[in-house]
């Protein structure tokens, strides 16, 4: 037993330091790519004391959406947005850790450089930690899962997001913290430890609060973490001693619910217009009709199909951030309307999620990847240990019907698995933490559509891909073990 946790934990660090070298590699080696602004990085900037360089504005256009920014000027920042006083996008904890280095290396300059090293190391610790508390029986499945979790997950199209003030890369190392952390409470289930699920909370927050986009895995996360909680100590059940539970929990919604709140107020009027004009008005059949049903003036027709970021010469009316498009647009929509909206016309719904699915499997974006110092022209390509991501893209179908069987066959087959395992309770944990996953991610899928119409699809599936990529792991494992299980019976 013992000689064969050394060579788990042998296999494990080898994996983490062959994942680390990887990361180094794609960030790193010269030209060191990145991802362009769009746009997004400002309310970052705002909240986490970063402000730009002192630039012309002729060369701050010339740099937007084409070529990376890594450098930027450090200035005050409030503290209580540090303390979760003031809810704050998560990514302010990894980027406080890159100024203090930032300032140590190059006095009030900043660099996104920097953060993507943080990041790399928060990712491998992910890594690492998933690797120590997933227990396989068979050394060679877990070396398979290692192996596969490498080329899939540290793929250079995820990692390049690294170097960048976009919220995905918190996404994905939040949500692979909290399956660690998950992964660690479940295999210490039959121990009474609440400093465990206090791990599970800090872990959920850095996940919730990367991105707006997050909000909807809340009660997820928070059902998931208190079902652990009682499973591992029954007293909690007792009014006195829930407190310790109900305390984190109402912290947790006060920060996401915050960060909610307030990038609503900042981004969500360019969303409301995308949703209905760049959404559901831009294919239909009768415009009129649909705006009859959201309860709007008829006249929004004369600009159906265009988005929120044209030319103001381009809308006949409604212009966006206009106060007659705020009176008679934005004050009247609401997202229970295009809920409703779709609830009540599902096959309406059902031609957004096929649009949706055409864009699905694409984490490259056509965002520039190099400096402009560092490339002779704009360019958005980039193929350092993306073989997977190619793959992805290139191969499999961007189809509704198979991501439905595709989904279907997991959700079956982890319940026949579920039903077998009854007096598992270890077991079953595992299988409902895929559910959970799953969930998060499912729960994407249907968001840029209903809520951005068909602006930015690809960009907003980040976290459903990697939630997909997830599955695809597992699935492969699973079946790698059976195989590998009957091959040894036979």
């Amino acid at each position: 037993m013992k000689k064969s946790y050394k060579i788990n934990n042998y296999i494990n660090i080898t994996a983490v330091i062959i994942a680390f070298s990887i990361a180094s590699f794609v960030l790193f080696y010269p030209p060191m790519p990145g991802v362009a602004d769009q746009g997004d990085f400002q309310r970052v900037m705002t909240v986490t004391g970063l402000k730009e360089l002192e630039r012309t504005p002729e060369e701050l256009n010339s740099l937007w959406f084409k070529f990376v920014k890594s450098e930027y000027k450090m200035v005050p920042m409030n503290p209580a947005r540090l303390l979760g006083i003031i809810p704050t996008t998560s990514m302010i904890y990894p980027i406080t850790l890159a100024r203090i280095i930032s300032g140590i290396i190059a006095g009030e300059y900043f660099s996104t450089k920097v953060l993507s090293f943080v990041y790399v190391l928060m990712y491998t610790a992910g890594f690492y930690f998933c690797y120590k508390f997933i227990k396989f029986k068979r050394i060679v499945t877990n070396i398979f899962f290692m192996i596969l979790s490498i080329f899939i997950l540290m793929d250079g199209n995820y990692v390049v997001w690294f170097n960048s003030l976009y919220g995905e890369p918190m996404m994905i190392i939040g949500l692979m913290l909290f399956i660690a952390s998950a992964l660690y409470a479940v295999s210490n289930l039959d121990k009474k430890d609440f400093r465990k699920i206090m791990l599970f909370f800090l872990t959920a927050l850095l996940f919730l609060g990367a991105k707006l986009q997050c909000f909807p895995a809340l009660p997820f996360m928070i059902a998931f973490i208190i079902r652990i909680a009682f499973i591992q100590n029954k007293d909690l059940f007792k009014i006195k001693n829930s407190r310790v539970l109900i305390v984190p929990v109402l912290i947790l919604i006060f920060y996401v619910g915050g960060i909610y709140v307030q990038t609503s107020s900042v981004c969500g009027l360019d969303t409301e217009y995308n949703s209905v004009f760049y959404g559901i008005l831009k294919n239909s059949k009768n415009p009129e009709k649909d705006l009859a049903v959201l309860g709007l003036p008829s006249d929004m027709a004369v600009d159906a199909g265009k988005h929120a970021y044209l030319p103001k010469e381009e809308y006949i009316k409604y212009k966006p951030w206009s106060k007659l498009t705020k009176t008679e647009f934005n004050d009247k929509i609401s997202n229970f309307k295009l809920l409703k909206f779709y609830v009540f016309q599902p096959e309406r719904l059902i031609e957004g999620m096929e649009y949706t699915a055409s864009k699905v499997f694409d984490t490259m974006s056509s965002l520039g990847k190099y400096e402009k110092t560092a490339v002779s022209e704009y360019t958005y390509k980039f193929n350092r240990f993306t073989l997977w991501s190619e793959f992805r893209n290139t191969k499999l179908p961007k189809r509704l019907i198979f991501l439905v069987i595709f989904y279907g066959f997991i959700a079956v087959v982890s319940i026949i698995e579920y039903i077998k395992r009854k007096e598992n309770t270890k077991e079953r944990m595992y299988i409902e933490l895929l559910w959970l996953i799953a969930i998060i991610g499912i729960l994407q899928f249907p968001m840029p559509y209903i809520g951005n119409g068909e602006a930015d699809t690809a960009k907003q599936l980040f976290l459903f891909n990697y939630t997909f990529d997830i599955m695809v792991l597992v699935s492969c494992t699973w079946i790698f073990d059976k195989v590998c299980k009957k091959a040894k019976n036979s």
